[in-house]
């Protein structure tokens, strides 16, 4: 072969490397990059597979009308699988060459049994993999994807090891196999119980009312902001009219983290000694198969996305799994459609590389794992993030990406970083003999986790659309402000953020949050990422020193959730303190159960930033190349 050859066939296979990833970003379609739709389709509705204890679920299946074996992409849901956007998926797959199976979780619709959150999706997902696996119509490959909930599911059976699994894609999936009690407690995310006992149980009530029954439930009928602010949470149940069996649980027990609350619920173990979790570690060493995660820095699930892939890295035994792993992190919120038609996300247009054909990734996917097609996907880069700012993608081959520099950015003021008038700073240099800044902090007025949550709460606000302006909060004397000067050059911060806060309250216990915000030249602010998920509480904390006056000063360690930004030349960067994001966390700084609580104490809160006491976040910064 000659060396001008040589070169030519070099940069056909780099151009076909790049079309690959355009792909993945760009929301167009390849028809050599994807299974074209080339079949009829036939449907088998309301099959029932049978579980091992005799249980029989409700599946719809849509099949490719031709004969032959085909590999499986299977949906397990507790929203109805009569749903129009299930069966036009099943149709999409079929076309494809796919069988597209949807089934109703156990006790929802026209499945059998009893419907309990969160219970026998491990054992009910196994079994319906291998009936899947074994049918006269199956290749014996099957995949499994879903978003929320349905990614759940996905993550209760990858480490099953089922010898007809070969691939997942949760999508916004706020669920890990565990933790170590240490990232426990620094932990600062969605459902963490180091927020108090019942404190986040609101987080579950929207979603409860919706799933409760056999059949899903409208809450339209409902004036939540008058139910959210009723005292005490115990009585809420009453007020919908309805019987919520884990309303209690959530309020008065000591359920424990996340994942001991999913065991739990999966056991109906309630009322006996929390015990051990099952080691995590063992969980992870179990999962043996490709996984690609799909999630947005505006969800609630981010951070899961990220733990689980390097958990994943750390602990699998297979190499495979190992090398495999994929995440897809874009601008988005929790509710990602098939197709991102739109840039503008919340007040922020992220322009066209932002608009992503979400379904195109996914069947490439399991062209790739389940058709055995070579497409390249095994050799895309295992990150892909999109930078905020930059309004572009960034590719990596790991996570943190390799060559960030964590920096901290301290705060500073005079004393009064109360609001957005005050004289809160942050900057890289280490605080002198600064004084503490103070606020009050009273549940009956609590901070509102974004604007407009005071008139208006459903289902849907409550899910955030992506980023709002935040003055609105920043106005108020309990929320603490601190900002940089305006940047004389681009500052790209993509990675996990951390938080160390030196603090003193008046509480028996109560909570703190922060915020990480860019600042337009306008003095508009946004958020970089999902506005409620940074519940840290003092809950247990040990005195690490004490102030002038005799306070017990408290040394709070949090990992935020992860974000991607570039902070452009003219913007600021802002951090906000505040104690309250209601009304999914609103902590009554009572120190005890609150499930009966109906009286709340205001909590008179001091943040320290002196040379003993430097609070400060940490950065992961991306070098600049000039």
């Amino acid at each position: 072969m000659t060396k001008t050859r040589m070169i030519f066939l070099e940069i056909i296979l780099i151009l076909l490397v790049f079309s690959v990833f355009s792909i993945s970003t760009n929301g167009k379609e390849n028809d050599y990059e994807v299974s074209r739709p080339e079949y009829d389709v036939m449907m088998e509705m309301n099959v029932k597979i049978p579980m091992q204890d005799g249980i029989n679920l409700a599946t719809d299946i849509y099949r490719p009308h031709a004969e032959g074996k085909f590999p499986v992409v299977l949906v397990r849901t507790p929203y109805g699988s009569e749903r129009k956007s299930f069966s036009d998926k099943g149709k999409f797959y079929a076309q494809r060459g796919y069988v597209y199976a949807v089934q109703d979780c156990r006790g929802k619709y026209d499945s059998e049994g009893d419907w309990y959150v969160r219970r026998n999706g491990t054992k009910d997902g196994d079994d319906t993999i291998t009936w899947l696996g074994t049918q006269s119509w199956s290749s014996g490959s099957v995949g499994m994807v879903g978003s929320s909930y349905l990614g759940m599911n996905q993550w209760q059976v990858a480490h099953t090891q089922n010898p007809y699994l070969k691939a997942l894609v949760p999508i916004v999936a706020p669920i890990t196999l565990g933790r170590s009690p240490e990232k426990y407690r620094k932990l600062a995310t969605y459902c963490n119980s180091n927020s108090g006992v019942g404190n986040s149980a609101i987080l579950e009530l929207f979603w409860l009312v919706i799933v409760n029954g056999r059949v899903n439930q409208n809450d339209a009928a409902y004036d939540f902001v008058k139910i959210v602010n009723h005292l005490p949470l115990i009585d809420i149940p009453k007020l919908l009219g309805r019987k919520l069996p884990g309303w209690e649980r959530l309020l008065h027990e000591e359920n424990g983290h996340f994942e001991q609350y999913l065991k739990r619920a999966s056991e109906g173990n309630w009322k006996g000694p929390l015990g051990e979790p099952e080691d995590y570690r063992s969980l992870y060493e179990r999962v043996n198969i490709p996984i690609l995660q799909i999630s947005g820095w505006f969800d609630c699930a981010s951070e899961y996305c990220f733990y689980n892939y390097q958990l994943v890295k750390q602990y699998s035994k297979s190499l495979e799994a190992k090398k495999h792993q994929q995440v897809l992190m874009g601008p988005w919120p929790h509710r990602i459609p098939a197709r991102i038609e739109e840039s503008k996300i919340g007040d922020i247009d992220f322009g066209s590389k932002s608009v992503v054909g979400v379904d195109k990734v996914v069947i490439r996917w399991f062209d790739r794992w389940l058709k055995g097609i070579s497409n390249g996907v095994e050799n895309e880069p295992q990150i892909k993030v999109f930078v905020m700012g930059k309004n572009d993608w960034r590719e990596a081959s790991d996570w943190p990406i390799p060559g960030t520099k964590f920096s901290s950015f301290y705060f500073h003021s005079s004393g009064n970083a109360n609001d957005l008038s005050g004289d809160g700073g942050l900057s890289p240099e280490m605080p002198s003999d600064e004084p503490p800044d103070k606020y009050v902090y009273d549940p009956s007025d609590p901070t509102h986790a974004w604007p407009g949550l005071d008139q208006n709460v459903t289902n849907t606000t409550l899910a955030l659309a992506g980023p709002v302006d935040m003055r609105p909060i920043e106005k108020r004397s309990d929320v603490l402000v601190y900002t940089t000067a305006e940047l004389k050059e681009d500052i790209e911060v993509t990675g996990p953020l951390a938080v160390v806060l030196y603090v003193s309250t008046s509480a028996p216990a109560t909570d703190f949050f922060v915020r990480l915000l860019d600042v337009h030249p306008n003095g508009s602010s946004y958020p970089l990422f999902y506005g409620y998920a940074n519940p840290y509480s003092t809950r247990g904390l040990q005195p690490v020193d004490k102030s002038p006056d005799g306070k017990d000063i408290l040394k709070c360690e949090i990992e935020l959730p992860p974000t991607s930004n570039l902070f452009v030349k003219g913007h600021r960067i802002r951090v906000e303190v505040c104690s309250s994001a209601f009304p999914l966390f609103r902590n009554l700084n009572i120190g005890g159960d609150i499930a009966y609580a109906t009286e709340f104490n205001i909590a008179k809160q001091t943040i320290y930033h002196d040379k003993e006491h430097p609070s400060h976040i940490v950065l992961p910064i991306i070098p600049q190349h000039k």
